[in-house]
């Protein structure tokens, strides 16, 4: 693997997800490609966070407690639509992916995850 950890250009992303090895693994994978990375484990510290930490991408998994990921992406596109949102899923389902795309996704993606792929994806989002 080549190192890439000046790439994220200091890019702030913020991982939403309730499980606990995705956010980890997020984090490592992202900062390793140079991006600050905060996290949240539920849609309402997402919300706190995005206040505290002004990503300029969220990644956010579809499935989550309390609100859900489409109801998420359609609050913080609606609220601040410089924040891009890449949408990820365990589980591809192509009504819900259009919901989120109807919501201002701009990207859906499913599990397990290409960090690779997902830092370009941020990348091409900020540019």
């Amino acid at each position: 693997m080549t190192d890439n950890r000046s790439d994220g250009s200091h890019k702030r992303v913020l991982v939403v997800d309730d499980e606990d090895k995705f956010r980890y693994l997020a984090k490592k994978n992202l900062a390793m490609r140079g991006f600050t990375v905060d996290v949240a484990e539920a849609s309402e510290e997402a919300i706190a966070q995005i206040y505290k930490c002004n990503p300029s991408v969220v990644l956010l998994d579809v499935m989550m407690p309390g609100l859900t990921g489409d109801e998420l992406v359609k609050m913080i596109t609606d609220w601040r639509p410089e924040i891009k949102v890449i949408m990820v899923t365990a589980h591809l389902n192509q009504e819900a992916e259009e919901e989120c795309y109807r919501n201002g996704a701009y990207a859906y993606i499913q599990k397990p995850v290409d960090f690779d792929k997902i830092s370009e994806m941020i990348k091409e989002a900020t540019l």
